[in-house]
């Protein structure tokens, strides 16, 4: 690290913090995949059941009762906010992939002559 000129160990710094970055929107993603999963499959059920039948929903620590239109509109709403977030993340991680291509070739061409 010593031969490395200091604006090259910036944008390793800098590199480095992209990669934890983009670690933490991979794992959000994952995340949000996995409730928006949960949250389809919950709509398909209660979607194949009759109106009559009781439904039930948590909240917090408690299990209540509910309707069927009341637990379809919440599924409905929440599948779409998750769509909305997993977009979000999709664009951020595209960003960051974009930022970590870019200074990786930037540090490859500053280290370049330095190597030869």
């Amino acid at each position: 690290m010593q031969n490395i000129p200091p604006q090259v160990q910036a944008m390793l710094g800098q590199l480095e913090s992209y990669q934890q970055q983009l670690q933490l929107v991979i794992q959000q993603k994952q995340k949000v995949q996995i409730e928006l999963n949960d949250a389809k499959k919950a709509l398909e059920e209660i979607e194949k059941i009759n109106t009559e039948a009781p439904v039930y929903k948590t909240v917090g620590t408690l299990i209540v009762r509910t309707k069927k239109d009341e637990a379809l509109k919440e599924l409905k709403e929440k599948v779409e906010t998750l769509e909305v977030r997993l977009n979000a993340l999709d664009r951020q991680e595209k960003k960051l992939n974009a930022k970590l291509k870019e200074l990786t070739q930037q540090i490859q061409a500053a280290l370049r002559p330095t190597a030869g």
